[in-house]
């Protein structure tokens, strides 16, 4: 079936095309960690450098900033990276040091920004990894905008093992906690569809390994 890879082209994603020029000026700066948060697109494209770009996939609201701590594990292993992070952090947070400044205004929704980071890390990028992490819901800080839990990461999770069955050479790497509800149907359809089986991860400290060995290879 031909439709459904190029449903991952990552060079031109919802009518925005990609840049793959690569900016000299960023290979001559010191590199850290950079952080790219919603909607931001830098002035230069990350997809050809050599540095590991890692989207974080997974709850937001009633997640307890789960992010925070998986870009700490994704530093430990790999201070060098960009990490594009699809919460909102507010000035006063401790990771917002690291946000790289850009255009705000290259995409109306924050969903069509994400699919774009989303196949950067999984496919576009030289070096990258797209991951998955499904918390169970917080019980001091659930999420109460009125929408059911988790909702949007089942659909895009939904997706991308659709993706997967047509391509494995895609880097994702899924972990979970057991408490994340209906994990039992989510790792029952990978099961089902996936051959060689496919690994989803019970803590994030397996995640993150996963990711950077996958990033790198």
């Amino acid at each position: 079936m031909d439709t459904v890879p190029s449903a991952v082209n990552c060079f031109y994603v919802l009518g925005v095309a990609v840049s793959l020029q690569s900016n000299p000026a960023c290979n001559q700066m010191e590199v850290s960690m950079q952080l790219i948060l919603p909607k931001t697109v830098p002035s230069f494209s990350f997809v050809n450098e050599a540095l590991p770009l890692f989207f974080l996939a997974g709850p937001i609201g009633g997640g307890d900033d789960w992010h925070f701590r998986m870009t700490e594990l994704l530093m430990s292993h790999s201070a060098d990276c960009v990490i594009v992070n699809p919460t909102r952090y507010k000035p006063n947070h401790p990771h917002y040091q690291y946000r790289v400044s850009g255009d705000d205004d290259v995409y109306t929704r924050q969903t069509d920004w994400e699919r774009r980071y989303m196949c950067d890390a999984a496919k576009a990028s030289l070096h990258g990894c797209l991951i998955f992490w499904l918390p169970k819901e917080s019980v001091t800080n659930p999420r109460s905008d009125g929408e059911p839990y988790a909702r949007d990461t089942r659909g895009e999770i939904a997706e991308w093992r659709t993706h997967l069955m047509y391509d494995r050479s895609l880097r994702v790497v899924v972990g979970a906690e057991e408490e994340f509800p209906g994990l039992s149907v989510i790792r029952r359809n990978f099961e089902l569809t996936m051959c060689p089986a496919f690994p989803i991860y019970r803590t994030m400290e397996e995640v993150a390994g996963a990711a950077v060995k996958f990033a790198m290879r």
